[in-house]
């Protein structure tokens, strides 16, 4: 048997049209690819009509599985480069 939507829920697909992705005077893009060697890329930008002001960014994620090694790196037109390093799974007990 189904549960029936909370009433909060039922008014959130119409409010989201007019609150994501469908601002007036701007124009928006986004991009999700994954390369064959499983990296992926994730890129945004927008531009306001109105003034002209443009802004986007480029996230980049690199996983080798068999280091347990994860690379993920977020570049922004402010010129900002954030990288963050994980890694899992590597510590042993003896």
């Amino acid at each position: 048997m189904a549960v029936p939507p909370s009433y909060s829920d039922l008014g959130k697909a119409a409010k989201d049209i007019f609150s994501k992705g469908y601002g007036f005077g701007v124009v928006k893009l986004d991009l999700k690819t994954k390369s064959q060697s499983g990296v992926e890329f994730n890129t945004s930008g927008s531009s306001n009509t109105d003034t002209g002001k443009a802004s986007g960014n480029l996230e980049t994620k690199y996983k080798m599985k068999e280091l347990g090694l994860s690379v993920n790196q977020k570049w922004n037109t402010d010129n900002t480069l954030a990288t963050e390093v994980t890694v899992e799974d590597q510590v042993e007990w003896e």
